[in-house]
């Protein structure tokens, strides 16, 4: 169909889930726009966007509202607006947050795919994480089949019968570019790197922090990843250092649920057998991770304060960004044998005005990780091992790994003299 008919199957009042990452289906999108006017009002959700929002625009405030569990900077003015609803939920929650019988479960999908393959079969690519599982059960499914979008291979494919209607289209995606990496960025990755064996599995998140560890570890054996494949690996991937061998779970593939780059990821993932595709159910599911021997999870964070408490969400009562999978891998890396939850940020912000290591979270900030189960904390003055460390042990450990001008400050803060 056109993007017309298509979409035609809409209805106003219509809970509509979009796939996050580069998978966004553009023409969808600029389809949905061209019929606001009939569609209003609607409601569309889903996680983290690489554009602009184009439908949170305020002339569209009367006709679309966002719910998300992802904010990103491009979302700022409509939050002020009230045309965006957040909810507080660590990604495995999307499955029965928009799933049948959910607060918010979605009456259609739009997912963006490659074309069919011999069997008639639309993999969705670069992201499968909750759009395929949720595509699966929802009521009305629409297809972008994008020429340039790579068949990706494991558990990623939607039946032709699942989908109402499709669009053709011959695009690029959603690039996602590497984020710069500076000297700060570097001495973080030289300190986590120290943590990470060979054999190991790894999770980042995403960022210029987790980029820049990845590019440290040419000098390691049998690396594999779970959950998040982006360009930085590429090398890595190339020079023989991720080869999954020693992974516990589908040794030799990788388990991925989005992959996010540019071009020359996306050439190498299409049609690739080490590429694994599978949805949240089991990427984001603790106790699937918990079986993941060498387990570790690298994330970043806004602020962690003296007792260990992780702030990577907002600033003060300004919600920024989102739970993501920080909770879902850090929960599993408890658990895993031998496995390690990583928590690496550089110690100032705002130009090193402000210290990142704090003396307690600010008034309205929240609580991504807690304490309890905070491992370890890395800045580019070292690293901070929590796991059973007393409150005294912690704040000194903490301390020592600030920026060397805001240690007196929080020791006198901590003391209780500020």
């Amino acid at each position: 169909m056109t993007p017309e008919e298509a979409l035609g199957l809409l209805r106003p009042g219509m809970r509509v889930l979009l796939p996050p990452g580069c998978a966004e289906p553009q023409t969808l999108v600029e389809g949905l726009l061209s019929q606001a006017s009939r569609l209003r009002p609607l409601v569309l959700m889903g996680g983290l966007l690489l554009g602009d929002y184009p439908f949170c625009r305020a002339e569209y405030r009367d006709a679309f509202r966002w719910v998300t569990f992802h904010v990103m900077p491009a979302l700022r003015d409509a939050l002020g607006r009230g045309q965006v609803e957040f909810i507080p939920a660590r990604y495995f929650d999307s499955l029965w947050i928009f799933g049948p019988g959910g607060p918010w479960a979605a009456d259609a999908v739009l997912v963006q795919t490659a074309p069919p393959d011999h069997a008639g079969r639309l993999s969705l690519g670069v992201s499968t994480s909750y759009p395929l599982p949720l595509a699966r059960t929802a009521p009305l499914v629409i297809a972008e089949v994008n020429h340039r979008m790579p068949r990706t291979l494991g558990d990623s494919a939607l039946d032709i019968d699942q989908v109402a209607a499709w669009v053709e289209t011959d695009r690029p995606l959603r690039p996602y570019p590497s984020a710069p990496i500076g000297e700060t960025e570097r001495r973080i990755a030289a300190a986590v790197a120290e943590l990470i064996p060979d054999g190991a599995t790894i999770q980042i998140g995403i960022g210029s922090v987790p980029e820049a560890i990845v590019g440290v570890l040419g000098d390691r054996r049998d690396l594999a990843v779970h959950s998040l494949l982006v360009d930085a690996m590429l090398p890595l991937l190339e020079r023989g250092v991720i080869t999954n061998a020693r992974k516990s779970r589908n040794p030799g593939r990788m388990d991925v649920g989005e992959i996010m780059g540019t071009d020359a990821l996306f050439r190498f993932v299409h049609e690739n057998p080490v590429v694994h595709m599978e949805p949240s159910s089991v990427i984001h599911n603790p106790l699937v991770v918990a079986k993941l021997e060498r387990f570790v999870s690298i994330n970043s964070a806004i602020e962690v304060d003296l007792t260990g408490q992780v702030n990577a969400e907002s600033i003060g009562d300004r919600q920024v960004a989102g739970i993501g999978g920080q909770f879902d891998f850090v929960e599993g890396a408890y658990w895993a044998p031998g496995g390690r939850s990583i928590i690496a940020l550089p110690a100032t912000g705002r130009d090193g005005a402000v210290s990142r290591i704090v003396a307690r979270l600010p008034a309205g900030a929240k609580v991504t990780t807690p304490r309890y189960l905070t491992d370890c904390v890395v800045t580019e003055f070292g690293r901070a091992e929590l796991r059973g460390r007393s409150v005294e042990e912690r704040a000194r450990a903490l301390i020592r790994i600030a920026h060397p001008r805001f240690q007196e400050q929080l020791e006198r803060t901590r003391r209780g003299n500020p």
